[in-house]
């Protein structure tokens, strides 16, 4: 695909997608599971479409604004997993009224709140925090699991589903061995809720997904970033740089050859402020790739992004590749965090030359 771009692009390799997509497919067919994929990475109905919905158990979101977009594709079962907020009980109402909507609880005030205001069943899960800090009872904490399982049995509007745990501290690793040393014991600690408390487990990071292949008692599996992976996740373990699906094309703007650096239009407003640390010292906010007419290549030792302000971004990089590049060129870049990149962007250009929305249904040739 040969293109010329003229401001801050992403784009996607549709084959990688499906490749990781089958992947990922055949784990959860081999270990018996069901799959419940997160939808929050791609956000977009063309993309969703490139599942066979007639392997999934549903899909997984984080907000109730992207379960009504989905919804309106015809997805009948939905789980937004984000703690619910009481605040947003007219929504949930609605669409809970259409279809197979689920949320996490974490509390039993919620409980007693949405019994009273809810009009129609609404499915929960019991979040679990596996010692994340962000959200769930710890899985230590029996007491409090075991009342808030009583008042959700106990309610009449809630039909409680499960434990949903999300092991977002597996992001932290840095290899395929600290993954497993990581979620060994936390799949264990799940398998033991599981027995303990006779309720199924959904269980979704992407760097675990990845690697195990062994799930213990879980039953279902939610990851999201695998879709597409991206920079960090090639230091994580999760994948190599060949599986990451998408990419950020940026114009170069200006060349500064007392510092080997390039400036293009792309900062913080394209990549989000996400950022990995270069030789373990220094932030840096992508990885520049080879450049093969609009097809991203291997990734060029020594070339990256280096900084980045809201619309500037400055490329520290060898001395072969300051010389061989121009102004107006495109250079390629590998996102640290592709989920915020592609929301910030809110708009894919596939290598095959169809331009996709996000958040909506259109797709243009």
């Amino acid at each position: 695909m040969n293109f010329k771009i003229s401001s801050p692009t992403l784009l996607l390799d549709k084959q990688k997608v499906l490749n990781n997509i089958q992947k990922m497919l055949l784990k959860v067919e081999k270990n018996g599971l069901k799959f419940r994929p997160h939808f929050k990475t791609h956000q977009s109905v063309q993309i969703g479409r490139w599942f066979d919905r007639t392997q999934l158990d549903g899909i997984t979101v984080s907000s109730l604004k992207m379960a009504e977009f989905f919804s309106k594709d015809g997805w009948q079962s939905i789980t937004v997993a984000f703690p619910m907020n009481i605040l947003e009980i007219d929504r949930v109402n609605n669409l809970a009224s259409s279809i197979d909507l689920r949320t996490l609880i974490v509390d039993v005030n919620t409980v007693n709140k949405l019994d009273a205001k809810l009009t129609t069943v609404v499915g929960v899960y019991i979040e679990i925090d596996p010692g994340y800090g962000r959200s769930g009872i710890h899985f230590d904490d029996k007491t409090s699991i075991e009342s808030l399982k009583e008042a959700i049995q106990s309610s009449k509007k809630l039909e409680l589903h499960g434990f949903y745990c999300h092991a977002g501290h597996s992001y932290q690793s840095r290899s395929i061995e600290e993954i497993r040393a990581l979620a060994k014991p936390i799949i264990e600690q799940l398998s033991n809720l599981k027995v303990a408390f006779d309720l199924p487990v959904c269980f979704g990071d992407t760097p675990s997904c990845s690697v195990l292949e062994d799930f213990g008692e879980i039953e279902e599996l939610s990851p999201g970033n695998f879709v597409f992976y991206d920079w960090i996740q090639t230091h994580i373990g999760s994948c190599t740089p060949d599986q990451i699906a998408v990419a950020m094309a940026c114009p170069v703007v200006a060349k500064y050859e007392s510092r080997n650096e390039l400036l293009i239009h792309g900062g913080a407003v394209h990549f989000s402020k996400d950022f990995d640390l270069h030789q373990g010292s220094s932030h840096y906010f992508g990885q520049v790739a080879e450049n093969n007419g609009g097809i991203w290549g291997d990734p060029m030792k020594d070339c990256y992004l280096k900084s980045i302000s809201q619309e500037h971004g400055i490329i520290k990089c060898t001395d072969e590749f300051f010389q061989q590049t121009k102004i107006s060129d495109s250079v390629i870049i590998l996102p640290i965090h592709s989920c915020l990149t592609a929301d910030l962007m809110g708009q894919y250009f596939t290598t095959d030359g169809v331009t996709i929305d996000h958040l909506s249904e259109k797709m243009i040739k």
